[in-house]
């Protein structure tokens, strides 16, 4: 499968804080924070449960790539109080250091069977107790926190099974063609794309480049103004990203 280098998925929350509810006086619960997110209604509606809920409640997406897991990431994102990270990166980027420093009231983290055994035990306690304790050259710290965790996953075998266990499970299915064009019509509409445009965009990132993430039709629309435009970038990024597909021509 043909795939474009993303840009990482730390630039778009970096974008999506620009929409965020942080300086806002009003409740998030006032806001559709799933609107770029087409259908899915019965699991925005469970989402919009857990933030009213007096208790935590933890919701874990799973699924395949290219299955609006991230877009539900991204709009828990606008949350007061969110803090996103990449399972990959938990440790490197000190996520229990964080939650004893920032506190945070919503948890969000994107492929979480990355997350290594260490971070997996420290989010366990988190979400058992809602107590973080860490011993370091031969100290002890320990906070109670009252947070609420929003994950993804490709897949749970690499999960502790006590920590999954503690999870709301919910499994995606891969989009198909008519999910895709819909859901791309949409997005591209709020980024000014014409319906046209929008159509010829999805249609030649589905079947020439093979791919089924939406965001490959962002990034491609932002550069085409014609159906024509779209039609050259396809093939350019093409030639120069698959090697195969010049000898193919």
């Amino acid at each position: 499968m043909y795939q474009v280098k993303d840009m990482s998925i730390e630039s778009e929350i970096s974008a999506n804080k620009n929409t965020s509810l942080k300086n806002s006086n009003k409740s998030a619960l006032e806001y559709d924070l799933f609107d770029s997110i087409v259908g899915y209604d019965d699991i925005k509606k469970l989402f919009q449960l857990s933030f009213g809920s007096q208790r935590p409640i933890h919701i874990l997406l799973v699924g395949p790539p290219a299955s609006a897991k991230t877009l539900f990431m991204l709009g828990c994102m606008k949350l007061d109080r969110s803090y996103f990270t990449l399972g990959t990166h938990s440790t490197k980027s000190g996520m229990v250091d964080y939650l004893f420093e920032k506190r945070p009231r919503y948890l969000i983290i994107d492929e979480i069977e990355h997350m290594s055994i260490r971070d997996q035990t420290a989010l366990l306690s988190l979400m058992e107790t809602g107590i973080i304790a860490e011993t370091k050259h031969m100290k002890t710290r320990n906070t109670q926190l009252k947070t609420w965790v929003f994950a993804t996953s490709n897949q749970t075998n690499h999960m502790l099974t006590p920590l999954l266990s503690r999870f709301m499970v919910l499994h995606f299915k891969q989009y198909k063609y008519e999910n895709f064009l819909d859901i791309s019509i949409h997005m591209l509409a709020q980024e000014g794309i014409t319906k046209d445009v929008a159509n010829e965009v999805a249609a030649q990132v589905w079947q020439k480049m093979k791919s089924k993430d939406i965001r490959d039709c962002i990034k491609i629309a932002h550069l085409a103004k014609t159906k024509n435009d779209v039609n050259w970038i396809v093939e350019t990024l093409l030639k120069y990203n698959n090697p195969s597909y010049s000898t193919k021509k």
